[in-house]
This record gives structure tokens, C-alpha cells and sequence, in this order.
């Protein structure tokens, strides 16, 4: 496979995975974002379904996460409630997603990074950073965001 193609098909991947994740907890929250989020989410139920995408989602709250569950593609997106910023990801969470779609390794240049390796999911975001595409949470260090595009 052409590098890349497999380059641009990882930063895809994860750009999917950002804008899947923000919208099931935007559609979760009802909207609310920041400190609101967070204390409404103390309200919300621990189990449930939503509607996100044409796709019906069952939900589960646990510690500072909410599991969810794509019904139809069985994809997994646990995303990090407590910070209400539904587009922050760590690369744990990542790794689950790109498990439940299938996806082994992303490319960045003759490199390869094996999905199922945190670390090294850790590695690639790092190499993302230096080329302006993510960037890390300021008082998380292992939160991320994709960086704005220009």
C-alpha cells in the first residue's frame, strides 16, 4: 500500500473517530458543553440509547467515561466525560476504536504504528503534533485535540 495513501487514511481514521465521539456526547449532554456538561452528567442515566449519525447507540456511564456502542457497526467510541470537551481524546480510547473497526497499524511516512500498543499510539499523535495536526491538552498530558486547520 502506498505510504501516503496509508498516511492520509490513519489521519481520517482519527479524524472520524474525533467528530463520532463529539457528537455522541454532544447528542448525550443535550447540547450542554464545559462545566455545565460535567454536572449534568452526574444526572444522566448510567445506561441508554441514543440516535447519532442514522445509527442507534447504547450507552453505559462508568468512572470519569461513557462506553458507547454503534448497534448496526459494532464500532466502540469510550469517550472521557469528565472534561465536557467532547472532542478530547486519549490514545487509549483511540485504540479501542480503531480495534472495533478492525484497523492494525497507521502509517506516518515509512513508519508503522501498531494500533493495539498504547504507546505507540502515543508515538504517532506525537509525530502528529509535530506536523501542527493535534495537539495536547494543556493540563492533560495525555489528552489530545485535533489542531485547528487553517
Amino acid at each position: 500500500m502506498d505510504e501516503g495513501r496509508s498516511a492520509a487514511e490513519g489521519w481520517t481514521m482519527l479524524s472520524r473517530f474525533v467528530t463520532l465521539q463529539a457528537a455522541l456526547l454532544r447528542a448525550l449532554m443535550q447540547g450542554r458543553i464545559g462545566a455545565e456538561a460535567c454536572r449534568a452528567a452526574q444526572r444522566l442515566p448510567r445506561h441508554g440509547d441514543l440516535l447519532v449519525q442514522g445509527e442507534r447507540w447504547r450507552f453505559h456511564r462508568h468512572g470519569v467515561g461513557v462506553g458507547f456502542e454503534g448497534e448496526a457497526s459494532r464500532r466502540v467510541v469510550d469517550a472521557h466525560r469528565a472534561l465536557g470537551t467532547p472532542e478530547a481524546f486519549d490514545a487509549w480510547r483511540l485504540m479501542l476504536y480503531l480495534e472495533s473497526i478492525g484497523v492494525n497499524a497507521v502509517h506516518l511516512g515509512a513508519r508503522e504504528f501498531l494500533t493495539d500498543d498504547e504507546r505507540e499510539l502515543e508515538q504517532w499523535l506525537a509525530e502528529l503534533e509535530g506536523l501542527g495536526l493535534v495537539r495536547r491538552q494543556p493540563r492533560e498530558v495525555r489528552m489530545w485535540k485535533l489542531a485547528p486547520q487553517h
